[in-house]
C-alpha cells in the first residue's frame, strides 16, 4: 500500500507536470554502452539509501545489431558481443525509484560508474556495482496450458493454442455490477491479401490461416521475451516468413515484427497488402484520440458521425500515438513504429457498427474495430515495425496528448564511469 508521503510526492509531481517517476523505464544507447563486454550476472544496479547501496529490480534485454530483440533461436540475429556479455546495442529495464540521491564521495571500489536518469531536480543516480545482483522471481507471463498472457494487471487468452487468435481480455479492477470481470475484447483481425497472377483475383489469408510457432520464451523479473515465427505459403510457394518478437511486461506489451516478401514472389502475387485491427466487446461510451487527427475525438455509440468519418482512412505518420479509454478504469495507449527506409504508409481504420460483420467474430458487430492498413507491401524489401501497447487505470482520460507525451518520452540518461 502506498504511504501518505509517497502519495503526496506523486500528486506534487503530477501538478508540476513532471514525468511519471515510479515506473519501469527502458534505457538504451550510450547510457549503457559503458558496460559493454561485462557479464550481466556480475553487474548489479543499485541506489544509495541509508548509508548503503540497495539493489534495484532490473533486467537486461539482449538486442541484435539488426534492430530486433536477440534470441538464440533466431538464426538471422547477430550481436557485437557473445550472448553472455552486455552489448552496446542491448536495452536495460529498470524499476526506477521516485528518488535516488547521489552517494557521498569517495565511492567504494566496487562502483563501476554512475547512471544518471532524468535531469535537474528530477535526476536520479543509479550505481553499477561489480557484484552479483540478488536472485529475483521471474513470473511466467506467457502460459502454455492453456495458452495465455497473464500478469497482475491483465489477462489475454488465446484460442486454439494460436497467438494470433485472441480470446477474452480482462483488466484488473474493471468489473461489472455483479463484481465479475468484464471482457473488453472480441478479436484480433489479421488480413494478408494479394492478387494471385492478377490484381483482380485476390486471395486473403486471415488469423485462421496462420499457425505461429513459439520458438523460444525467456522469463525475467520485469519482462517475458518470446520469439515466434510463422510461415505463409501461396499456391504451394513459401512466400513469407514472419518473425515476431514479444516483450511482455506487467502493464505493457511490445511486438516487433519482421518480414520480407522475396523477389520471386512477384511472379505469383500482385499488389500485396496487410491489415490489422482489434475489435472491442461492447465498449459503448469509450473515447478515442490520435496524434494525427488533431482535436477530433471518436466516441463509441454504434454509428459514425462527421468527425469520425473524417478520421477514417487518414494516413498514419511515422511519429504517432493512439489513445483509447473506456471511462471506467481502463486506458490503452498504442504506438506504431516503422523502421526508417520503409516508404509504404499506413492508413487508419475505425468502425463503429453493432450490425457490421467482419470475420473472425465472437460477438456481433464492431464495437469498435480499430487498426491500420497497408495497401502495398514491396517485394524484396525488409518490412520492420513495432506495435507498443501500454495499459493504465485511466491515466490519460483528462488529457490524452499530455499523457502520451509523458508516457512515450525516452528518459534522458547519462553514464559516468568511475
Amino acid at each position: 500500500m502506498l504511504t501518505l508521503l509517497r502519495i503526496f510526492t506523486l500528486l506534487t509531481l503530477a501538478l508540476l507536470g513532471a514525468p511519471a517517476t515510479a515506473a519501469i523505464v527502458e534505457l538504451q544507447g550510450p547510457a549503457i554502452a559503458g558496460l559493454a563486454g561485462r557479464d550481466p550476472a556480475t553487474v548489479d544496479l543499485a541506489v544509495y539509501r541509508d548509508g548503503d547501496f540497495v539493489s534495484l529490480p532490473h533486467q537486461w534485454l539482449p538486442w541484435s545489431q539488426g534492430r530486433a530483440p536477440w534470441f538464440e533461436e533466431d538464426g538471422d540475429a547477430e550481436r557485437s558481443q557473445p550472448a553472455d556479455r552486455i552489448a552496446a546495442e542491448d536495452h536495460l529495464l529498470v524499476d526506477l525509484p521516485d528518488t535516488a540521491r547521489a552517494a557521498p564521495a569517495p565511492l567504494p571500489e566496487e562502483v563501476l560508474g554512475v547512471l544518471t536518469v532524468g535531469t535537474g531536480e528530477h535526476a536520479r543516480s543509479l550505481y553499477a556495482l561489480a557484484r552479483r545482483p540478488p536472485a529475483r522471481h521471474a513470473p511466467e507471463r506467457l502460459r502454455r496450458e492453456p495458452l495465455a498472457l497473464r500478469t497482475p494487471a491483465f489477462q489475454l487468452a488465446f484460442e486454439d493454442d494460436n497467438l494470433f487468435r485472441w480470446g477474452d481480455f480482462f483488466y484488473a479492477g474493471r468489473t461489472g455490477p455483479d463484481g465479475q470481470p468484464l471482457n473488453l475484447l472480441d478479436s484480433l483481425k489479421l488480413r494478408l491479401s494479394a492478387g494471385v497472377f492478377s490484381a483482380g483475383a485476390r486471395l486473403t489469408l486471415t488469423n485462421e490461416n496462420l499457425d505461429p510457432e513459439i520458438r523460444q520464451v525467456v522469463d525475467g523479473p520485469l519482462a517475458t521475451r518470446a520469439y515466434v515465427t510463422t510461415r505463409v505459403r501461396v499456391a504451394g510457394l513459401p512466400v513469407l516468413k514472419l518473425h515476431n518478437y514479444f516483450l511482455v511486461r506487467d502493464r505493457a506489451v511490445a511486438v516487433h515484427s519482421r518480414l520480407t516478401l522475396p523477389g520471386f514472389a512477384a511472379t505469383v502475387l500482385r499488389e500485396p497488402g496487410a491489415r490489422a485491427t482489434v475489435d472491442g466487446n461492447n465498449l459503448t461510451g469509450a473515447r478515442l484520440r490520435t496524434s494525427w487527427t488533431g482535436d477530433r475525438e471518436a466516441r463509441v455509440d454504434g454509428r459514425l458521425d462527421d468527425t469520425e468519418q473524417a478520421m477514417v482512412d487518414t494516413p498514419v505518420p511515422t511519429d504517432n500515438w493512439l489513445w483509447f479509454g473506456t471511462g471506467d478504469g481502463f486506458d490503452l495507449l498504442a504506438r506504431l513504429y516503422f523502421a526508417e527506409g520503409f516508404d509504404t504508409g499506413a492508413r487508419f481504420i475505425y468502425q463503429d457498427d453493432p450490425s457490421l460483420d467482419d470475420e473472425p467474430e465472437r460477438f456481433p458487430g464492431q464495437r469498435p474495430n480499430v487498426g491500420f492498413a497497408l495497401d502495398r507491401i514491396p517485394f524484396g524489401q525488409e518490412f520492420y515495425f513495432v506495435a507498443e501497447l501500454y495499459f493504465s487505470d485511466g491515466d490519460g482520460a483528462a488529457d490524452p496528448a499530455a499523457y502520451a507525451a509523458r508516457r512515450l518520452a525516452r528518459p534522458a540518461a547519462h553514464w559516468q564511469p568511475r
